[in-house]
């Protein structure tokens, strides 16, 4: 099992985006790395679900 929850990663993209917050700023007020999150949107826009 992953560190973080399906329901997290979708809550921290739905963050980056509908926001108008770069991936640094939402990634620092989730508490995560911006590589991380970058790879997290990159996949859901990919596919439609993180990985």
């Amino acid at each position: 099992m992953g560190k973080y929850t399906e329901q997290f990663k979708v809550t921290a993209i739905t963050a980056y985006l509908d926001g108008d917050n770069g991936f640094r700023k939402v990634a620092q007020h989730f508490g995560v790395d911006f590589s991380l999150l970058r790879r997290w949107v990159a996949s859901y826009q990919s596919n439609s679900s993180p990985s």
